[in-house]
């Protein structure tokens, strides 16, 4: 990614061209995503913008991470992965590497409510043609990448609970004849 794609002030940067690193089948840039869906512009959360505009290279054509090679992303994601589940943290969870960080932006959006469309887009993946009651779903591509944690299990627990307590209620009061219906 260019320093130029990077807007600290709009708080935003802008997916055009696209890094690879593909081993043995070669490495370099390609002028745009796999697809039309992965031009796209994603927000920046404050904590983001902060660590960035430390980093930033001045010259706006310059890469915003010149030495970041597959390798050295990787060793730094498996080395803070190691660190944190000695400290108790990660337990039970199959990190492989960086791409994780895909589903966990993915899960956090749909966690907190984001719609699945919204997160389609942010992540790049494009929608497929379907009516229009399943678009509440995503992307069958976006679909990978949210995963169910345990606060959405919490939440489906409490919100069952609620109902069952009104079905509850009611067929109480079918037997003590109190509802009225």
């Amino acid at each position: 990614m260019r320093r130029e794609r990077v807007q600290l002030r709009e708080r935003r940067l802008e997916v055009v061209t696209v890094r690879y690193d593909a081993g043995r089948f070669g490495r370099g840039y390609k002028h745009r995503p796999k697809s039309t869906a992965g031009i796209r512009v994603v927000p920046l959360a404050d904590a983001v913008v902060e660590v960035l505009a430390r980093y930033l290279p001045g010259d706006r054509g310059s890469l915003l991470f010149p030495e970041a090679s597959r390798y050295v992303l990787r060793h730094g994601y498996l080395r803070a992965v190691r660190q944190a589940t000695r400290h108790g943290y990660l337990v039970g969870l199959d990190l492989r590497g960086p791409h994780d960080l895909r589903h966990t932006f993915a899960t956090w959006l749909e966690d907190d409510g984001i719609p699945t469309r919204a997160i389609d887009e942010l992540m790049g993946h494009a929608a497929t043609r379907r009516p229009s009651w399943a678009s509440e779903r995503g992307s069958p591509m976006g679909a990978v990448y949210r995963h169910t944690t345990c606060a959405m299990e919490a939440r489906v627990v409490r919100a069952l609970d609620a109902r069952l307590a009104t079905v509850r209620s009611v067929l109480d009061g079918l037997d003590d004849g109190t509802y009225t219906g």
